[in-house]
């Protein structure tokens, strides 16, 4: 349906090798201060038409990718879900955080008239990008929404989160039932609106308990990818399980998604063996290798990548997203090795 190298790597192996970088438009790109100027708060931001469309189209002026990823935040969720998400500097995302078995979880938001600008934001980006770029929308794992709601800011191990699990399960998966609904209501509305690809963070999945794993990160994805596809959508789906561990091997067949993302911490060739070689693969170069001036192991490990992934449907990207600290050149570097490699 999309003639572009992202689609056709996520049906059947391709003989060149796509290439985009998670949170490639961001703090490592001189522009993107005088844009971000532009609305003092964050969330206002996250909600202006132009401002999204001027960002997520900001690094093709640098670099030769094969997708843009709309710019947002997976906590626009939490923010219309009345959480009082604000983001404050030197501190991040702030939440009014959940008390687990009492705090009431809001079930009559409407995210696609709450995400509007988003909506619009996608149709006008999928109408000014080149048809072979392939555009992708994305949203937070409920698992990742439910750390940040109940923990109200980032942490270290999510204690609040995982007693939460223990001590008020029933409130607790109604919260993970709920994010289900609005989590598919936001990839849906972004497809419908032109996004080819969609993708699914689950930026903390590796705080959950072993044992919850399954109903916390798989089961979870799975009734996502099926409300879609019940309302006609097959947009292909990438999920990332950041730091799974062995439990992706699950994931990877469970989930339904059509591609996972590797972070850099995964075992290339045991992650070859192991994951269902019916869907993709994207990673997983780690971006803290694209800081330094003179990372005299670049190439070598890029190439090291593209030669475990050789035989495999695949997508170049890092494993998780780009620093503001990393080089522009480095990056350069990266996608020319990519673009000139022969599979």
């Amino acid at each position: 349906m999309y003639n572009n190298l992202i689609n056709q790597a996520l049906t059947h192996k391709i003989s060149k090798v796509p290439v985009w970088f998670l949170r490639q438009a961001g703090r490592h790109l001189p522009e993107y201060f005088n844009i971000r100027r532009k609305e003092e708060n964050f969330i206002d931001f996250c909600l202006n038409e132009d401002l999204i469309t001027q960002t997520s189209k900001l690094p093709l002026k640098y670099y030769n990718l094969n997708a843009v990823i709309v710019f947002s935040d997976i906590l626009m969720i939490p923010w219309a879900m009345k959480r009082n998400v604000r983001f404050c500097k030197n501190v991040g995302p702030t939440l009014d955080p959940m008390i687990p078995g009492e705090t009431v979880i809001v079930q009559d938001v409407s995210i696609i008239n709450k995400l509007d600008p988003l909506k619009n934001s996608i149709t006008r980006l999928r109408k000014e990008l080149p048809i072979s770029t392939c555009l992708i929308g994305f949203a937070g794992a409920p698992w990742t929404l439910a750390c940040y709601m109940i923990e109200g800011k980032s942490s270290k191990d999510f204690i609040n989160t995982r007693k939460a699990l223990w001590s008020s399960p029933k409130w607790f998966m109604k919260l993970i039932e709920t994010l289900i609904v609005y989590v598919s209501q936001k990839l849906e509305m972004q497809a419908n609106a032109g996004a080819n690809v969609l993708m699914i963070f689950d930026s903390w999945s590796h705080m959950i308990p072993n044992n919850f794993f399954k109903d916390c990160a798989i089961t979870p994805i799975a009734k996502i990818i099926e409300i879609l596809r019940s309302k006609k959508i097959y947009t292909p789906v990438i999920g990332l399980p950041f730091r799974a561990g062995p439990c992706i091997i699950d994931y990877s067949y469970e989930s339904l998604v059509d591609c996972v993302a590797l972070d850099w911490s995964m075992e290339l060739k045991w992650a070859t063996k192991n994951i269902n070689k019916e869907i993709a693969i994207q990673g997983n170069l780690d971006p803290a290798s694209l800081v330094p001036d003179k990372s005299n192991n670049l190439e070598e490990n890029t190439l090291n990548i593209l030669d475990l992934m050789k035989d495999r449907k695949f997508i170049f990207n890092v494993g998780h997203g780009l620093t503001p600290e990393c080089k522009i050149a480095n990056v350069k570097k990266v996608i020319n090795i990519v673009r000139s490699y022969e599979r």
